[in-house]
């Protein structure tokens, strides 16, 4: 008797061990991409929230015009770029900040997959650390809208890192974002644009 309870003892524990190891890297896929998903919410809030709305693409680039008004010469103004930039970093370490405090979820049943049991079982704790400074360049495009027009848009580009920790296992996870903040169209050629040198290099 003894020996059978000890082999099926063996049998649950074994088969245990073989369901953890196969779902580990099943979970730690789905807590990363919920993670990711957060962090980058919380960078998109803060930016259009407290940073964007304060921003006017004629405040940030200068225009120069011939005599047929046609853009020769576009220059960023610098001082304005870097206090974006500073105050952008705040804010994001802020709200990346409060992500601590709150415990996310997942439902054990969104690790099989499957859209039938997506909700299902017990949840899966998942807390948020942020790691380490944000990262802010200012980066651009441009983009044809219409016949001799083109749309110049400015983008703040945001690179951090989260820890994503779950039950038995915690990893560090690089997010990365773009949030517009400016825009404008240009009628006629693009000039330079002209950043410390150029943005467009």
């Amino acid at each position: 008797m003894k020996i059978f309870v000890a082999i099926t003892l063996l049998v649950i524990l074994s088969t245990f061990i073989l369901i953890e190891r196969s779902l580990r890297s099943t979970i730690e896929a789905v807590a990363e991409a919920e993670a990711n998903w957060s962090a980058v919410q919380a960078i998109n809030t803060a930016i259009l929230e407290k940073v964007a709305t304060n921003v006017r693409y004629v405040d940030l680039v200068q225009l120069e015009k011939d005599i047929d008004n046609r853009v020769v010469f576009m220059q960023i103004d610098m001082i304005l770029v870097n206090k974006i930039k500073s105050d952008a970093q705040l804010h994001i370490q802020q709200s990346l900040q409060q992500l601590k405090q709150h415990q996310f979820s997942i439902p054990l049943g969104q690790v099989f997959g499957t859209k039938l049991l997506a909700n299902w079982g017990p949840a899966i704790k998942l807390n948020l650390m942020p790691v380490g400074v944000v990262s802010i360049d200012i980066v651009d495009s441009f983009v044809e809208a219409g016949i001799n027009q083109t749309r110049h848009r400015i983008y703040l580009q945001v690179e951090s890192k989260v820890k994503v920790i779950v039950p038995l296992l915690s990893t560090e996870i690089p997010v990365e974002t773009q949030i517009p903040i400016a825009d404008a169209i240009i009628v006629g050629p693009v000039p330079h644009l002209y950043l410390e040198g150029s943005l467009t290099k």
